[in-house]
């Protein structure tokens, strides 16, 4: 089963995310590509960032953005035990890298059919994907979101969680349709939040450490033949959107920290 990757530039999350699945991805899945499309890093989103983050965790998490961004290049000049980049990660798997400007452009379909994709996965994807590209791969297009859907929908969900004072949360990959993290449900996995969780910590729990192995099981079992759905209903659904100032301040007032 051939596989498509649809992500964006990161140096924290996703870089260890796809090297974790590629070591626990079912052999007859063959990944043959990966579009990386501009997503969150980005100067416009500097302000948010600054809003949620303070003034000091911008700054320091700025400076493990260069420090990333510098092991990155030490990687791929000499090789180092862990990944930095979406990129080096690719490259590592031996994954081509592509840039197309909008996924949903009839070139790039026709480009998926010429590589015969069977599934398109989305890790992060920042671009809304629409009816022709969801028809275009005969095993669909499934996403993979970091909380127990249909509760959590939209925007950094693993800062909600923490916000709203919950006890768990978990990772999600369902089949996508052009409603926000709508689609039915194939495999789901609780994950537990510690009372010394940053975001960063619970972040790296649920995309990683639980969401890679979510993911692969997905992969597993739509290779298999063997997906048995459940329901992700829109009645219970729940929405959130980039932290407001209020949102911040409780989050702070119970005591988590971004890092």
């Amino acid at each position: 089963m051939n596989l498509f990757l649809l992500t964006q530039p990161d140096a924290f999350y996703i870089p260890k995310l796809l090297d974790r699945f590629m070591q626990e991805k079912p052999a007859s899945a063959d990944i043959v590509g990966a579009a990386v499309l501009k997503g969150e890093i980005a100067f416009d989103n500097v302000p948010d960032y600054l809003r949620l983050m303070g003034v000091r965790g911008t700054v320091l998490n700025g400076l493990e953005f260069v420090r990333h961004k510098a092991l990155d290049v030490l990687d791929r000049a000499v090789g180092l035990d862990d990944v930095y980049s979406v990129r080096g990660a690719l490259q590592a798997h031996d994954i081509p890298e592509h840039t197309p400007e909008n996924v949903n452009d009839p070139d790039f379909l026709g480009f998926l059919r010429e590589r015969e994709v069977d599934l398109v996965v989305s890790i992060a994807c920042p671009q809304i994907v629409r009816e022709d590209l969801l028809n275009c791969p005969p095993e669909g297009v499934i996403n993979i979101h970091g909380a127990l859907l249909p509760k959590y929908r939209g925007k950094l969900p693993s800062f909600w969680v923490l916000a709203n004072g919950e006890e768990k949360t978990g990772v999600t990959v369902h089949y996508m349709n052009e409603d926000l993290d709508d689609g039915p449900i194939i495999v789901q996995k609780e994950v537990p939040i510690h009372p010394e969780d940053t975001l960063h910590s619970l972040v790296l729990r649920s995309k990683v450490q639980y969401g890679a192995s979510v993911l692969a099981e997905a992969v597993r079992q739509i290779a298999a033949g063997t997906v048995e759905t459940k329901g992700n209903p829109e009645g219970e659904a729940t929405y959130f959107s980039f932290p407001n100032q209020e949102a911040i301040h409780r989050f702070r007032e119970r005591g988590r920290r971004i890092r």
